[in-house]
């Protein structure tokens, strides 16, 4: 488009945040294709109790990661509504009897680690900031190819890459 001087048109504007939003879309599934999960192969046999559990949360993991929206407005509306039934009175008292529980401790810790802290409670929120500074700090690499080979030959040594 020669440029006439003139601001852009709107329609400029939709192409451009569509051809963003679908390179960010490219590069997230090439990130959720190839990426190592923490903790594969690590620690507990496979086929044990304690290797189911490791598996099934890093199934998890990969689930919150591969749909970041999705993840988003669930979490933002869970924490809505444990909010609103905080105050009503028998949420009141499962707040105050949950407040010291180690249960809810190591759950908390659990949820941090697996969501990576990606998710924020606010509400009006519909893409996490940090999934997308995250994605945007990869993408602005100096070497985004050397950048994506080093994480597909990670994936493929963990066991976890395209073949």
């Amino acid at each position: 488009m020669a440029d006439s001087g003139a601001p852009p048109s709107l329609l400029d504007s939709v192409r451009m945040q569509a051809l963003v939003f679908e390179e960010l879309r490219r590069i997230q599934r090439l990130v959720g294709e190839r990426m190592p999960l923490p903790g594969a192969r690590e620690g507990a046999a496979e086929g044990s109790e304690e290797g189911e559990q490791v598996e099934l949360l890093r199934r998890l993991q990969g689930v919150l990661l591969q749909h970041p929206l999705s993840a988003q407005a669930a979490f933002s509306a869970l924490m809505a509504e444990g909010r609103r039934f905080a105050t009503t009175p028998e949420g009141a008292a499962w707040k105050a009897a949950l407040a010291s529980s180690e249960l809810v401790r190591n759950g908390r810790l659990l949820w941090d680690v697996l969501s990576l802290n990606l998710l924020e409670e606010e509400q009006s929120t519909v893409v996490p900031s940090a999934y997308l500074e995250a994605l945007f700090r990869a993408a602005s690499s100096s070497d985004v190819e050397a950048l994506l080979r080093r994480l597909r030959d990670a994936s493929a040594r963990d066991g976890h890459g395209a073949p």
